[in-house]
């Protein structure tokens, strides 16, 4: 049943996007996908407090990881506050800087949570926080990509 309601919703929710970000030039337009890319970042910072690490890996935070000098969280965490910081200017070549930044921090948000999670792990609630951040950054990608074209 969820996989019907995906598919009927994701279309809908695609063409309704595309409709209104990509097709026209609106400095309207390009502000309220700044303050939504912002607003992305900012939160999934904010997910850096809960635990990103289910009760069987020491239910973990974003910041414990940092503090205990993991290497990728750190950089997954200076990517996206750089990224965030971006994108309080309007200068265009700071935009697209922070758009690459916040689709570097993507893909290496990915591959941080395969190294501290390899193979098969049972998730709980209390470890949804790096699941829910993974997905804003996924839809933040989205979200960059439109403001890129509606920059050139």
């Amino acid at each position: 049943m969820e996989t019907v309601f995906f598919w009927i919703a994701f279309p809908l929710i695609s063409f309704w996007a595309l409709k209104t970000f990509y097709f026209s030039r609106d400095p309207l337009k390009l502000n309220n996908l700044r303050k939504t890319a912002f607003w992305i970042d900012y939160i999934v910072l904010v997910l850096f407090f809960l635990p990103w690490l289910p009760q069987a890996q020491g239910r973990t935070t974003g910041w414990e990881l940092i503090r205990q000098g993991n290497t990728a969280v750190l950089a997954l965490g200076v990517l996206i506050a750089g990224s965030m910081l971006t994108f309080f200017t309007k200068n265009k070549s700071l935009l697209k800087a922070g758009s690459v930044a916040h689709i570097a921090s993507s893909i290496l948000f990915i591959a941080a949570m395969i190294n501290l999670m390899p193979g098969t792990v049972v998730l709980d609630l209390g470890s949804i926080a790096a699941i829910i951040a993974g997905l804003l950054l996924l839809s933040g990608n989205v979200v960059v990509l439109l403001l890129w074209q509606q920059l050139d």
